[in-house]
This record gives C-alpha cells, sequence and structure tokens, in this order.
C-alpha cells in the first residue's frame, strides 16, 4: 500500500507504479466512488461515437423485431462469447 496527499484543489497524484500496472496515462478517465468508507477510483474507457447511419425498411423491421423481444423479456444472458456461439448453434440446428 502507497500513501499520498492530498493537494490544493484536492489533486492526488497517482505513484508511476499504480500508473504502470493498470496502464494509465495523462488524460484518461477514471471513475470514482466510496464504497464502505474506501474511496475507489477505476479506469475507464470510452468509445467514439460512430456516424449515423440510415437503415433499409429489413433493418429497422429487424431493429424493431429485436426492441420488442427485450422489452417482452425474450433475452438470455451469457456470460462468455462461446456460450453465446453455442446457443446461437443450438438454435439454428447446427451443432
Amino acid at each position: 500500500m502507497v500513501l499520498v496527499k492530498v493537494r490544493d484543489r484536492a489533486q492526488v497524484t497517482l505513484p508511476a507504479k499504480v500508473r504502470r500496472t493498470l496502464g494509465i496515462e495523462d488524460g484518461d478517465y477514471l471513475q470514482v466512488d466510496v464504497q464502505g468508507g474506501k474511496i475507489i477510483m477505476a479506469p475507464q474507457t470510452f468509445v467514439d461515437r460512430l456516424p449515423w447511419v440510415e437503415l433499409s425498411a429489413e433493418g429497422e423491421r429487424m431493429l424493431q423485431e429485436a426492441l420488442d423481444d427485450v422489452a417482452a423479456g425474450r433475452v438470455t444472458e451469457h456470460e462468455t462469447a462461446e456460450s453465446l456461439i453455442a446457443d446461437l448453434h443450438r438454435e439454428t440446428g447446427q451443432d
């Protein structure tokens, strides 16, 4: 455990070893939370927005069908990509 000092305007310097271990670089964002009287900081990654795309009529229909399935609870959660792929193969008879 490393001791750090809170400076002016509540700034804290993360030790170099911690930054290297977690791959934190200048300009990165950290999520800050309080849990059990402790400050928890976790690195966060943001994804750039993709350009807007226009769906075809068939794409719009498929999207609406998927949204209806989610709203009706017709969804299955998977822990891994392999589990999802195996489930898709079972549904299509491609075992």
